[in-house]
């Protein structure tokens, strides 16, 4: 093999290594990813429009949620038992069906932030403790699934 051929090859893995362990960083049962960046959310929105479970996330940061609230299919994000507000806010800008049904509890400012939920469902059904102005605004809006005893 030419000597320039081989510095090329070299070049080349040096330049596209990066790009194939990148590819195999994350599991392939989304549902095993523990912890997300802002640049991973990214990434998985990017591989899977129409579907994305993160159901092993246990908690989520700001950014993150917002770079998750503009994935536009069904978002699955059941491990989830807190949400801060902010994260409500940016999770309620989302356009798809988004499952957070892991909730337990939720602000309610968190509250105010997910009623203005715009896509087709919101399952936040999972829910044992909400104030009642929270429960009243959020069962204004027809999209959101709430647990029974929190419908009027």
């Amino acid at each position: 093999m030419p000597a320039l051929t081989r510095v090329l090859l070299a070049f080349a893995s040096l330049l596209l290594g990066p790009l194939v362990v990148m590819a195999d960083e994350f599991p392939k049962d989304t549902d095993k990813i523990t912890s997300l960046t802002v640049e991973e959310a990214k990434r998985l929105m990017a591989e899977f429009p129409d579907c994305l479970a993160l159901n092993g996330l246990t908690s989520l940061s700001d950014e993150a949620a917002k770079a998750l609230g503009h994935h536009t299919g069904t978002l699955t994000l059941d491990g989830l038992t807190t949400l801060s507000d902010k994260a409500a806010k940016a999770l309620g800008k989302h356009k798809g069906t988004l499952h957070l049904s892991g909730l337990t509890t939720l602000t309610d400012e968190g509250a105010k932030a997910l009623a203005e939920f715009k896509g087709e469902y919101l399952y936040i059904d999972g829910l044992n403790m909400l104030s009642d102005e929270a429960a009243e605004t959020l069962s204004a809006n027809p999209v959101i699934v709430l647990p029974d005893r929190f419908r009027p």
